[in-house]
């Protein structure tokens, strides 16, 4: 694939492990300040007009955990950069082998460049895709060894009842140990007392008018709290989820949990699915931390759990809601769930309900709603026009002028900053402009000319469109009709789902009255996915 826009290049910013080992050991925290003014000096001495920085903050050990890297291969797959800047190869990718073939083949096809400030490596020539791969896999031998080292000083970290979570739990806030290696926990005073009264509650009940005391589960402890006003640990509802994951967290009783729900990777379908499934033999440790509780009151919970603990779900559990992730609630924006009847038959109809206690959403019959979904597309296809007559003709013959008229503007467009750009390097060499102004500027060239350059392929498409139906009359929407026909013939709940999912974004559930066997004020709103495309 030849490169759109030749004469621009983009960096690539991201701490790598020995950066963050290194800022952790110093105290300095100017890494990636450090690599953009490398880079960009390289540029101004190579005059690499610079389009695009993408800068990794939050860094990953896949592709898929790192938007920004994402968001480059983008770029250029679609050859939108000769060359990307990079300090060395491992910042691109250092990962599994997956995540490194893609970035080495999508750098290949698209004929991009990877600079460094030692090599200049272009995939299309055999001896630097070779060595390409080698750096990559030395790259990838490199954070192995890194990460085992990082994991066995984690393990010692935690032998010595430093917290190496990542988050502190509610009631808590991490902080670095003075003068040593490692984190802790300190307590949060307001957070702090939530967590207590609810183990007080779990485990004591609240004294009522007649002296006795009502004992409260995790449904009710969430309840409470919503109608005392008291904030969850993400600013939402309390669930009974959430109380539930405060009850048996030992951090709260003076311990450090290692590996509760350590992630378990498999292949399906040739997709690397992760599942994080509860450890019970989970390392337990006593930290340096204070505890919230007393170890009584955590004994009593783990009793009262045991008492209450139903047996667990099968783990091979298959999707049963075809609806799952697409319908969400109109008031409190949660995703719908699927609920068996309480006390009924186990093969009836499942509900579609809200998870939000007391939210004001109705719940409603799934069959009910997945037929009005599917009721509402059905319409949604009849209404679209197969037909055209000929006299929508003319105005569609003006609005192909104006879309080449536009195109023809903006090439225009381009070819001035073009030239723009040429005479900034003439300046600097004149001794005129000074690096930074230079920088400054080119880096404005390089944005105008990204955005036009996007512009003019996005008219070029709907060019095409146009003429296409220029000489059509008939057009349909892209592959509906097929959709709802295989939809009908399918059993599978999970197919059904992705089905649905390329047909729509999301969907709106309101329904406040009317009980869950009646339609009562039953409003779907729809999102749909699907363009109308030219045959």
């Amino acid at each position: 694939m030849a490169n759109n826009n030749p004469e621009q290049y983009a960096l690539y910013l991201r701490k790598s492990q020995k950066d963050k080992e290194l800022e952790d050991a110093t105290g300095v925290c100017d890494t990636l300040q450090r690599h953009r003014e490398k880079l960009l000096s390289l540029a101004l001495d190579r005059h690499y007009p610079i389009a695009q920085i993408f800068e990794e903050v939050l860094s990953g050990d896949t592709i898929a955990e790192r938007p920004e890297m994402r968001e480059l291969l983008r770029a250029v797959e679609r050859g939108l950069y000769a060359g990307v800047l990079v300090m060395e190869i491992s910042r691109l990718a250092r990962g599994n082998t997956r995540d490194q073939g893609v970035v080495a083949e999508t750098f290949l096809y698209s004929g991009t460049k990877i600079i460094t400030p030692d090599r200049i490596y272009d995939p299309a020539e055999d001896s630097d895709e070779e060595y390409l791969e080698f750096e990559l896999f030395m790259a990838r031998r490199e954070y192995k060894a890194i990460h085992r080292r990082q994991q066995r000083g984690k393990m010692a970290s935690l032998q010595e009842g430093k917290y190496i979570g990542g988050t502190a739990p509610f009631g808590y806030e991490k902080v670095k140990l003075p003068k040593q290696k490692g984190s802790t926990l300190i307590i949060v005073p307001e957070n702090a007392q939530v967590v207590r009264n609810i183990f007080s509650l779990y485990t004591l009940g609240e004294l009522q008018e007649d002296g006795t005391r009502r004992q409260y589960g995790a449904y009710s402890i969430a309840n409470l709290l919503n109608q005392r006003g008291i904030p969850s640990p993400s600013g939402k509802a309390w669930t009974s989820s959430s109380v539930k994951e405060i009850l048996t967290n030992p951090t709260y009783a003076g311990y450090i949990r290692w590996g509760y729900r350590a992630p378990e990777k498999q292949m399906q379908d040739g997709v690397v699915l992760e599942r994080r499934p509860v450890n019970k033999n989970a390392t337990l440790v006593r930290g340096i931390h204070e505890a919230l509780i007393s170890s009584e009151t955590w004994e009593s919970a783990c009793l009262i759990r045991s008492k209450r603990s139903h047996a667990p779900l099968s783990t091979n559990l298959q999707l049963t809601n075809p609806l799952a992730g697409l319908v969400y609630c109109a008031h409190c924006g949660r995703s719908m769930v699927a609920a068996p009847q309480r006390n009924s038959n186990p093969n009836a109809d499942l509900l579609l309900k809200c998870p939000t206690p007391h939210c004001l959403t109705v719940s409603a019959s799934l069959r009910t709603v997945e037929e009005s979904i599917l009721e509402a597309l059905t319409c949604w296809f009849g209404n679209y026009p197969l037909t055209e007559s000929s006299s929508s003709l003319p105005h569609r013959s003006s609005n192909l002028s104006e879309t080449e008229r536009e195109l023809s503007r903006l090439r225009s467009s381009l070819s001035t900053l073009k030239t723009q750009q040429n005479a900034l390097h003439d300046l600097l060499e004149q001794g005129l402009y000074g690096k930074e102004v230079f920088l400054e500027r080119t880096q404005i060239i390089a944005e105008k000319q990204t955005g036009i350059q996007e512009s003019i392929e996005r008219i070029e498409h709907a060019l095409i469109a146009e003429r296409m139906l220029e000489n059509s009359s008939v057009s349909c929407p892209l592959s509906l009709k097929d959709i709802l026909g295989a939809y009908q013939g399918m059993d599978s709940p999970k197919s059904k789902n992705q089905l649905l999912k390329a047909a729509l974004s999301q969907v709106v559930y309101s329904k406040t009255t009317g009980g869950r066997w009646r339609q009562g004020n039953l409003q779907l709103y729809l999102f749909p996915n699907l363009e109308r495309r030219p045959p």
